[in-house]
């Protein structure tokens, strides 16, 4: 069964999403529920899986992050498909038609990959999932103006201080929100203090900006800057915060904070001119910005709805083809048995057994023929499971017929 537990920016605060987060570092926790996929993003943490069970995944939930579940959105079945696509659109992203959500659910699919949480069936939908999400893409224009949690950022910076350029902002990661967020400030033509861990990295990104200056120091002087500049984009994958009260110090001038990471990297602080933005707050803008790519929303779901059809279709061609091929061995193997039956008591010469296997393989081609057709063109019919459950106990086949195994995509492949 595919499920989805998702938390996001609709039914979690920040806060709850960062005691989440730390279920990615958990995947042994959840392995034999069946394969599982942990998201974690600045708006969502995610947990999709095909199980086996169901609510013991809730109890471990709660039991690793002490978050009762109960807040949760629940998708299950067909729902939970429709709902990754939907993600995956980017059409259930605070910014309705950002393009980092894709990016960031492939990382949490290798991730899962690499933890040995992947089978068939997530690759399956995944697959399918990455497709479609570029075929809304190419179809509709909802992306044509990029836009990220990271963008609403500064342009709610710009909002608040008027015309900046010319300001210096503090940029705390150099990730891709981190890069996002400079790319931004650049073109309000606003000078950039990048510190990160890695001064190469921020070195590598610092040579993308070439219209503003891009001053790169270490993290380690964090205390300095947040003490002397009224601007700052906070964006690590720090699992505590990096900016907490030791750090802060008491000025005359307001300062302006935006903590775009999950976990937060700044925490409370209550000083009556630090203004701190986080994810949540930005909701407003996002609210102006789904209005605004209202037309093609609907475009995109129109998408989506196709993209359903065609992979729902597959999974029931999936079921089907397993059970044609079991009745052709089974038919196969009987013929095999009564003919080598026949041959040891002579009713057939040894030297005419191929013959006679040819004759048997094209009659039990003929006999099974009308079945199998029958199967595939029903394949859109909902009485198709029945069809399929009562051929296998006319048959007495197994429970669990098994299908091909699962061919993994690799990084290359999404």
């Amino acid at each position: 069964m595919y499920v989805v537990i998702s938390f996001n920016y609709k039914n979690s605060d920040v806060a709850t999403r960062s005691k989440l987060a730390i279920l990615q570092n958990h995947y042994n926790e959840f392995k034999h529920f069946g394969e599982v996929i942990i998201v974690t993003t600045c708006n969502r943490v995610e947990i999709v899986g095909f199980v086996n069970v169901f609510n013991p995944i809730l109890v471990k939930i709660e039991k690793l992050t002490g978050i009762n579940p109960k807040n949760a959105f629940i998708y299950k079945g067909v729902d939970a498909i429709r709902h990754i696509f939907v993600v995956l659109s980017s059409l259930d992203s605070m910014v309705v038609g950002e393009t980092q959500i894709t990016g960031q659910y492939k990382e949490a699919f290798m991730k899962a990959y690499e933890e040995g949480t992947i089978g068939k069936n997530l690759s399956r939908v995944m697959h399918y999932g990455f497709k479609c999400a570029k075929e809304v893409r190419n179809q509709t224009n909802i992306s044509s103006k990029p836009v990220s949690v990271a963008s609403i950022a500064v342009r709610k910076a710009k909002e608040v201080l008027g015309d900046f350029a010319g300001y210096s902002a503090v940029v705390v990661g150099a990730g891709d929100t981190g890069r996002i967020v400079c790319k931004h400030l650049e073109k309000h033509g606003v000078n950039i203090i990048l510190l990160n861990r890695s001064y190469d990295k921020a070195l590598k990104l610092k040579s993308e900006i070439t219209e503003v200056n891009v001053d790169v120091y270490s993290i380690d002087k964090l205390k300095q800057f947040i003490n002397q500049y009224r601007l700052l984009f906070s964006a690590t994958s720090s699992k505590e915060p990096i900016i907490n009260a030791e750090l802060i110090e008491e000025k005359k001038f307001d300062r302006y904070w935006f903590d775009l990471a999950i976990p937060s990297d700044i925490c409370l602080v209550e000083l009556e001119n630090v203004f701190i933005y986080r994810v949540d707050d930005l909701k407003d803008i996002s609210d102006e910005n789904i209005k605004k790519r209202e037309q093609e929303v609907q475009k995109a779901y129109a998408v989506i709805d196709n993209c359903m059809d065609e992979y729902l279709k597959f999974l029931k061609k999936s079921e089907i083809t397993p059970v044609i091929k079991k009745m052709r061995h089974k038919a196969q193997e009987i013929s095999e048995d009564v003919l080598q039956n026949a041959i040891k008591k002579h009713f057939i010469k040894k030297e005419d057994a191929e013959e006679v296997r040819k004759i048997l393989h094209t009659a039990f081609k003929r006999f099974l023929h009308n079945p199998t057709i029958t199967l595939k063109e029903n394949i859109d019919d909902a009485r198709i499971d029945g069809m399929i459950n009562n051929i296998n106990k006319l048959f007495k086949f197994e429970e669990n017929i098994k299908d091909d195994d699962c061919v993994h995509h690799t990084k290359d492949d999404i």
